[in-house]
């Protein structure tokens, strides 16, 4: 029978992922908050053994002299219907990049042995309300950079948890995806109840199930770490343990899978979350060497559930 299963993905944007709502609220995620939250966290899964899918914006990879190559292309995808590339546009037209250069990052979590998966090209929201020409152009420049650094990529990780245009991603070359929290379970679209869940110390770990009907692997959406910012930072941090260790051992006996994701800016507007999540990463490090669970990346549980 097989082992219940911990994994860990993470959604690794910069200010990509914010591009629409940059403010206040964004102003402590720069360059140097960048590193050091990265490194914080590697160092973490470091010190227990534990491996995680990395998935990347893949212009957040790259050099700014790089990214600054794309500001023509991005502007001629601008409409009135579709304004995601005005944001990302405006931002290279003043050339300020600070917070949006994550390549040392990347090449960090890939020196270091972790799974790099694919969270699109600008972090455009790639659900089935975006047109096709829209996916077809993010695929495509991902692609070619892809390539041109020799990197295998399988797995992806949709911006803004909006599934979409399975077919055409997995034409692509892509076979794995974590699903959306909505996919999983209409309740997520209430962001009242999204909170209500996280009091949940009784959250049972999910099950992998494979649709007929769906031509990639869609791994079970998981949850989210707490995130103690508005509302959540109400929910006390020894709630959130109980309620990783309850999906945790739910994992391990049902065979199923406990999915933890989150973004590592995360940390950066909430540090309080550091602690949360130290403490359950160590608590998964005893789980696998007490024999419970064990640890697989996204494209790892894709051979597992074969």
């Amino acid at each position: 029978m097989n082992k219940g299963v911990f994994t860990l993905s993470l959604d690794c944007e910069g200010l990509w992922g914010v591009a629409d709502h940059l403010g206040a609220s964004t102003a402590s995620i720069n360059q140097n908050s960048l590193s050091e939250v990265y490194t914080y966290i590697e160092d973490v899964l470091s010190h227990h053994s534990i491996k995680a899918t990395y998935a990347f914006t893949t212009l957040f990879t790259q050099d700014e002299a790089d990214i600054l190559k794309y500001k023509d292309i991005i502007k001629s995808y601008i409409n009135e219907k579709d304004e995601w590339y005005k944001y990302i546009y405006n931002a290279l037209q003043n050339e300020s990049l600070n917070g949006w250069l994550g390549r040392e990052l990347y090449l960090q979590a890939k020196q270091n042995g972790h799974e790099i998966a694919w969270h699109g090209f600008t972090h455009h929201p790639l659900g089935q309300t975006t047109t096709e020409n829209i996916v077809e152009f993010e695929i495509a420049e991902s692609l070619k950079i892809f390539r041109k650094e020799s990197l295998s990529v399988n797995s992806l990780v949709f911006p803004r948890n909006d599934v979409g245009h399975l077919e055409l991603l997995h034409n692509a070359g892509f076979n794995i995806y974590r699903k959306g929290v909505i996919e999983q379970s209409k309740l997520h679209s209430n962001k009242y109840y999204r909170v209500l869940d996280e009091l949940n110390v009784l959250k049972p770990s999910q099950k992998f199930k494979q649709s007929k009907n769906n031509p990639m692997i869609g791994l079970p959406a998981g949850c989210f770490l707490n995130w103690p910012s508005g509302p959540r930072q109400l929910i006390p941090s020894e709630v959130t343990y109980k309620r990783w260790d309850h999906i945790l051992r739910s994992a391990s006996r049902k065979s199923a899978q406990a999915h933890m994701w989150f973004h590592p800016h995360n940390m950066i507007t909430a540090p309080k979350m550091r602690n949360t999540f130290e403490n359950i990463i160590k608590n998964v490090s005893t789980k696998i060497q007490n024999g419970d669970i064990i640890n697989l990346t996204m494209d790892e549980c894709k051979r597992y559930y074969k």
